[in-house]
């Protein structure tokens, strides 16, 4: 409570003794300055797909594979319909966290 009472003092104590600098211009010629901003997302994509190849070596080489396999054998099939089918909505809901910067997940 008492940080609530010292932030609406600073807000106050702001918003009173507030001054306007002029600008002629100077943001506008600024912001005509600076360089495009690039899209760099494909740099991911790259080590995503490496990382996935990678993996997978590894796990052919170390048997894993084939050990999955064998387990699958012995699981029913609808949990592996079950787990198939929730994948589009992990995936959306990835794609909307991916996309949306102002979520609060708690």
């Amino acid at each position: 409570m008492e940080t609530n009472n010292k932030d609406k003092l600073l807000k106050d104590f702001f918003s009173n003794y507030k001054q306007e600098i002029a600008d002629n211009g100077f943001t506008a010629h600024v912001m005509q300055k600076l360089p495009e901003e690039t899209y760099r997302g494909w740099i991911v994509w790259i080590f995503a797909a490496i990382g996935m190849a990678l993996t997978f070596y590894i796990g052919l080489q170390s048997g894993l594979v084939d050990h999955l396999l064998v387990l699958f054998k012995h699981v029913p099939v609808y949990y592996i319909i079950g787990g198939v089918f929730c994948f589009p909505l992990l995936g959306t809901a990835g794609f909307y966290f991916s996309q949306t910067k102002d979520y609060h997940l708690i």
